[in-house]
């Protein structure tokens, strides 16, 4: 199942006990993969939490209930965010750990095809299953109105972190025929 990014920020959280130990805020994807490595949750006020994405048990959308598969009183001794979330994080316990971004900052990222520009990122979608970022959701509008477009991720050549840019391998003539997404949702299944 494919989750969207945008509709999971703000998911309520749940241990393995059934405690409630925070909200999402958001998440870090890894630099040269779009593996999500950590989420983002304010467990109090003033007091954000990183936990790893593989503690996810399961995200119950009617809901919006993020569970882990932590017990509240573990989620108690979690790993501190570094003050006022940065957008670019080391994992100070990886030796030579890539660096992580924050999957919000990337929304609004321009998109460029080999021969011009796409649109700007919307949304991405996010594969349960490992947890990866599989889709780009492309806002079109000022290039073809009327239509965002699913992009996956295997066809970004590069990201451009200080022109906040994504660079694609395809041209824009192959973008304009991909899928298109329908926004709204808090699971998509592209076909």
């Amino acid at each position: 199942m494919l989750y969207s990014v945008t509709t999971l920020r703000g998911a309520e959280v749940f241990g393995v006990d059934g405690g409630q130990i925070g909200q999402l805020v958001d998440a870090y994807v890894r630099e040269e993969s779009a593996d999500i490595n950590y989420l983002i949750v304010d467990s109090s006020p003033g007091r954000i939490c990183l936990f790893p994405a593989a503690t996810i048990v399961e995200y119950d959308t009617a809901k919006r209930r993020l569970s882990l598969s932590v017990s509240q009183a573990d989620a108690a001794e979690c790993r501190q965010a570094p003050d006022g979330i940065p957008v670019t994080y080391r994992d100070p316990s990886a030796d030579a750990a890539p660096e992580l971004h924050v999957i919000s900052q990337m929304l609004g990222y321009g998109v460029e095809a080999v021969n011009g520009p796409v649109g700007r990122v919307g949304d991405f979608l996010i594969d349960s299953e490992g947890l990866v970022i599989r889709y780009l959701v492309v806002d079109t509008r000022d290039w073809q109105p009327g239509s965002d477009k699913l992009i996956p991720t295997e066809w970004v050549q590069s990201i451009d972190w200080s022109r906040s840019r994504m660079f694609l391998k395809i041209t824009q003539e192959k973008a304009r025929h991909c899928q298109r997404a329908f926004a709204g949702t808090h699971f998509l299944h592209p076909g």
